[in-house]
């Protein structure tokens, strides 16, 4: 009964903001969503984690690539990691029925030599349509840390002491890009 509640209060809250994800089998784009797809290729210019170069996306057949150059190669992470961007597995919609625009997608991510470094393994990237352009925002999770967080609980003298109650905190930290056209 409870799990029906949160399965519609989600759907509400999807209603209300109008955005709709979908997921992508085989990397493909549903023919549906293909046009919308098409708007977004091209050569973005800018930088991920304070690398300055160049995004591309381009369309082959229903499937979009992902690839990152500049003077040095085609790395986005380091030039030694041999990263590479995979399969597209989520796409983020936004507006109402039969009006939708592209607002996001997830990327399959394979970190190469630096898999130990970045604990991300997909690449989620947001797009944003301003006056100037397309712009494009990376996301990539490289690490969570824990932190023991504790406060003292005063107690309830004379029967309770004051005792230390800790929790655990995670706090994501992700390198970030930001490219345009």
């Amino acid at each position: 009964m409870k799990f029906s509640r949160v399965l519609a209060a989600g759907a509400l809250l999807l209603a209300i903001a109008g955005c709709k994800s979908v997921d992508i089998k085989d990397g493909k784009i549903p023919d549906a969503y293909i046009s919308q797809a098409k708007k977004i290729e091209g050569v973005y210019t800018g930088k991920f984690n304070g690398v300055a170069g160049e995004l591309v996306i381009t369309i082959e057949g229903n499937k979009p690539v992902v690839t990152f150059r500049n003077s040095a190669g085609d790395d986005i992470l380091n030039n030694n990691c041999h990263s590479f961007f995979g399969n597209l597995t989520t796409v983020y919609l936004k507006g109402s029925k039969g009006d939708y625009s592209l607002s996001g997608a997830t990327f399959a991510f394979n970190a190469g030599a630096c898999s130990l470094m970045v604990q991300g393994r997909e690449m989620n990237i947001d797009f944003k349509q301003t006056d100037k352009g397309v712009r494009l925002n990376l996301s990539l999770l490289r690490e969570v840390r824990q932190n023991q967080v504790c406060q003292w609980s005063p107690g309830a003298p004379p029967n309770v002491p004051p005792q230390q109650i800790c929790r655990w905190e995670q706090t994501p930290y992700y390198l970030n890009g930001s490219f345009s056209r």
